[in-house]
């Protein structure tokens, strides 16, 4: 890890990087990276998330586990969530496109992780959820997963298109190994949120916007079992039942126009999985930009923190991302109208406004700085999942006696995952630019009639 350290070293001398143009490209595929001017705060929390997958994912090639991803750090030792194994295959053409490990390190890792999870055992091809990193055994009783399975395959394929070859060939492997119709409700066209192993059944359903948008354009772009429209139609109808816009109890100039929304209001189920899909020049059959309704969405959670700031220390224009992460009483989905019901205690997870960096870019920068002045929020792995400063005085709220000021002792794989993906998206359009070259999801889109803007 010298050269790494060295690089690190050039990170926090330099405030700005120079933009440039790369030349290299990738084995038999046509591309060419670009870089734009990043700030240098942002830029070190995107090459630390990066080193939280690097470092400690397993990296033993004897062992069953090659390539597990930890779900969190330093807690939950000896846990991998496949949710952060694929955001682990998409950091290295990260890592190998900024110089932080060497293109042999990269294809050793990934082809190492891909045969790991060709070896796993699945359920129709579906992960489940939680495994151990060194056995890949189900841990937690955990569910079968379809949103982590999405979430593992989406890095997969960016990580096959972008190195070819046999990564690639086994990357699509997985992808068809997926019995996509399998997790689909035949009466109700919705996907299951869950099955169970033990019972052998699936439980709950996909009834509305969230971060599901990935499910139905891998779905449709199988090739070995496409699941067609009839699912993205019957959630387009669900989505119109959770469409609104945010209203300021403060300042009128801070209303938002209407947008589709989520149960919970949280900011991550508008980033998952516009990580990957390039929504903003493509829009569907309704003529819905979803790159555009996550910009609303994000306005309205930003604009939501200055509203309630006179309540609570934690929210303010300097700030603010509201969304999924450990708090004072546990891990939960904290989130802002408008939204059926959002839980928020003052809660802030760093993650969801850094990974908000496309959309409010000023903002998400100043917001960084601002988590910085907390020694207890940075560790070397970049920011931590969360923070929580209690109420301003004259605000009470009992569950939270004594357990403020809290921060969180972790990092979450799955919020690093976000926030290195996005910044990179920033920075320089490059997972979208890969991602949206992949002929599945090309045609997956065409499908589901995505049409050019």
């Amino acid at each position: 890890m010298k050269k790494i350290g060295l690089i690190l070293m050039f990170i926090l001398v330099m405030t700005f990087i120079v933009a440039c143009d790369n030349d290299d490209q990738t084995d038999d595929k046509n591309y060419t990276k670009i870089n734009r001017n990043i700030d240098g705060l942002l830029l070190e929390e995107q090459y630390r998330s990066f080193l939280f997958f690097w470092e400690t994912s397993n990296s033993d090639p004897d062992s069953p586990g090659y390539g597990m991803a930890r779900d969190r750090y330093p807690g939950a030792e000896g846990v991998a969530s496949v949710a952060s194994v694929g955001y682990a295959l998409a950091a290295i053409p990260i890592g190998v496109e900024n110089g932080w490990i060497t293109e042999e390190e990269g294809r050793e890792r990934a082809l190492g992780t891909l045969e790991t999870l060709l070896e796993m055992d699945r359920y129709e091809g579906f992960y489940v959820h939680f495994v151990s990193m060194r056995t890949t055994e189900r841990v937690w009783d955990s569910e079968v997963s379809v949103i982590d399975t999405a979430l593992l395959v989406t890095g997969a394929l960016f990580a096959g298109e972008y190195f070819g070859g046999v990564i690639e060939e086994k990357a699509n492997e997985i992808y068809d190994g997926i019995n996509w119709p399998w997790y689909i409700n035949q009466v109700t066209k919705r996907y299951f949120m869950g099955y169970d192993p033990d019972t052998r059944v699936h439980f709950g359903a996909w009834d509305g916007f969230a971060e599901q948008l990935m499910l139905y354009v891998l779905g449709a772009g199988s090739s070995e079992y496409p699941t067609g429209d009839a699912s993205y139609k019957v959630f387009k109808n669900d989505a119109r039942n959770r469409f609104g816009a945010y209203f300021s109890e403060q300042d009128p100039a801070r209303n938002v126009d209407p947008y589709y929304f989520t149960f919970g209001g949280q900011l991550f189920t508008h980033q998952y999985s516009h990580a990957y899909i390039d929504f903003r020049q493509i829009e569907d059959g309704d003529g819905t930009n979803w790159h555009e309704n996550a910009a609303l969405a994000t306005l309205a959670s930003y604009n939501f923190a200055l509203d309630v700031s006179n309540q609570y220390r934690s929210l303010h224009g300097s700030s603010w991302g509201l969304s999924a992460g450990d708090g004072p009483n546990g891990y939960k989905a904290y989130g802002s109208p408008p939204a059926n019901h959002y839980e928020n205690d003052g809660t802030v997870t760093p993650y969801a406004a850094l990974a908000s960096v496309i959309h409010l870019e000023d903002e998400a920068i100043r917001a960084a700085y601002h988590y910085k002045t907390f020694p207890n929020l940075w560790g070397e792995y970049g920011f931590k999942a969360s923070y929580n400063l209690g109420l301003m005085s004259g605000y009470e709220d009992p569950a939270l006696v004594g357990k403020v000021p809290y921060y969180s002792p972790d990092v979450i794989g799955i919020d690093k995952g976000i926030t290195m993906l996005m910044i990179e998206n920033y920075r320089s359009d490059f997972i979208w630019d890969v991602f949206m070259n992949i002929e599945a999801i090309e045609r997956g889109l065409d499908v589901l009639g995505f049409e050019e803007a």
